[in-house]
């Protein structure tokens, strides 16, 4: 997965979530699993990126 991946799923994740809670557990949730694929993912951006 590229940056501009992680972007648009950040992005989605800001838009369609509703609650802080609900946003809060799918991002941590997907860190997890990128985290996994891509060894330079960086967590602390992508949280930022969904609002939280």
């Amino acid at each position: 997965m590229t940056r501009k991946d992680f972007k648009e799923i950040a992005d989605s994740v800001r838009r369609e979530v509703a609650t802080d809670d609900e946003r809060k557990a799918l991002a941590d949730a997907l860190c997890t699993y990128f985290k996994s694929v891509n060894t330079r993912f960086d967590r602390d951006r992508f949280i930022a990126a969904c609002g939280l």
